[in-house]
């Protein structure tokens, strides 16, 4: 069976059935009714019983619809007289139609345009287009920027965000202070952070050659940070020194400020040489006679080796001579070498006493008369009392020495 008909049969018809619909109505009812255009038994082909095409066609050609009484209301629908059907527009101008006529779209969805009555995918037309109009792109794929209406890869998102003009597979060109490496536009640090930085980032210097440490993002020498005497370091305390200075909390120090004037060298926890009279006592300077007394004047760390006038050395020590020898002023270890007035040597011992004193020879030094002969004698000379004091008075006795004096009470 025929499913459609000639341009010229279906222009006569459109033609018959304008000027009947128009001016005719009853005189078609009538004739068709009758048989004069076929009729439901017409042979020419026209009939008003369409029902095997749908109720809604009120005339027909054969086996296709001429006029229908339907209106297609819903959106993304057309009419289509043929079927008498209100079919998809998608199934007649293409899945990106929206809202169209029968003969023509009117309406496309994004990524597509109208045109001439049909949709054209943007990307047929614009490369990497999402969104546009028939004359130019209005949006752009992931990693693509417009430029003029088209899209061109973003360079930023190809490589990275230094990187100005590039295409999908190479940079070609870098922001100022840049340089291409391969793909990747890397920051010329030198130029932005001096000559002694060898990475950075945009912002900041992050690794610096030779003896230049990082300082806030800039590179500085040890020197620069923690002082003239540092000659290496980190980034936050010095690690070595020159000269006589010492690391102490990772600074330099010299030790004189460490230890105290006097120290001429050191380690960080000790002071090793003194100047001077000085000497190292638990790591510091000191005087001699601040360790050994105020007599000492040369010393070594565990002893006195010299005293002032009137003291003697004995076992590392200034002991007074008047100590050592009875009215000694001045002395060595073993003899006295002057006595006090009154006094004089006698064999390094002091042999004239004043008065009340006499020598003693098991003492070796001048003891009171009273201590040498008994209570009550005032005078004496070594072998006897000479004179008493009131209360006493002089005898004499004997003994294996010979005659001796004492003083006896008066009672």
């Amino acid at each position: 069976m025929k499913k459609g008909f000639s341009l010229v049969e279906l222009l006569i018809s459109l033609i018959v059935i304008s000027c009947i619909t128009a001016a005719f109505t009853p005189i078609i009812t009538k004739k068709f009714s009758s048989g004069v255009f076929g009729g439901s038994s017409g042979s020419n082909g026209w009939s008003d019983e369409c029902k095997d095409i749908s109720n809604d066609c009120k005339l027909c050609f054969r086996d296709e619809c001429v006029m229908c009484n339907l209106d297609c209301t819903i959106d993304g629908q057309y009419k289509d007289t043929p079927s008498c059907k209100c079919l998809p527009c998608t199934d007649k101008f293409g899945s990106n139609c929206t809202l169209c006529q029968s003969d023509k779209c009117e309406s496309c969805l994004d990524g597509s345009y109208l045109d001439n009555g049909n949709c054209v995918d943007c990307k047929s037309k614009f490369e990497h287009c999402t969104k546009c109009d028939k004359n130019e792109c209005k949006t752009c794929e992931t990693n693509y920027k417009l430029d003029n209406g088209k899209c061109v890869p973003d360079c930023t998102k190809f490589f990275n965000e230094n990187c100005t003009t590039c295409d999908e597979l190479t940079c070609k060109t870098c922001k100022p202070n840049y340089d291409l490496v391969g793909n990747d536009c890397i920051a010329n640090c030198p130029t932005k952070f001096g000559e002694n930085c060898i990475t950075c980032s945009d912002t900041a210097c992050t690794a610096c050659s030779g003896n230049y440490i990082l300082n806030n993002g800039n590179c500085t020498t040890c020197s620069a940070k923690f002082g003239s005497a540092c000659t290496s370091c980190t980034a936050s305390a010095c690690t070595a020194c020159s000269g006589n200075y010492i690391l102490s909390n990772g600074s330099c120090t010299t030790c004189s400020a460490k230890f105290g004037s006097a120290c001429t060298s050191c380690t960080a926890s000790a002071c090793t040489a003194c100047s001077g009279n000085y000497i190292l006592s638990n790591g510091s300077c000191t005087t001699c006679s601040a360790k050994f007394g105020s007599a000492c004047t040369s010393c070594t760390a565990s002893a006195c080796t010299a005293c002032n006038n009137g003291y003697a050395l004995k076992n590392g020590i200034c002991q007074n001579c008047s100590s050592l020898f009875s009215h000694c002023t001045n002395c060595t270890t073993y003899t006295c070498t002057a006595c006090a007035s009154g006094y004089t040597l006698n064999s390094g011992t002091c042999t004239s006493c004043p008065d009340g004193y006499a020598m003693s020879n098991s003492y070796g030094y001048c003891v009171t008369c009273s201590v040498l002969h008994g209570p009550g004698c005032s005078s004496c000379i070594t072998s006897k009392c000479t004179g008493c004091e009131f209360g006493y008075s002089l005898a004499t006795g004997g003994g294996p020495q010979g005659d001796y004096y004492y003083c006896q009470p008066n009672f």
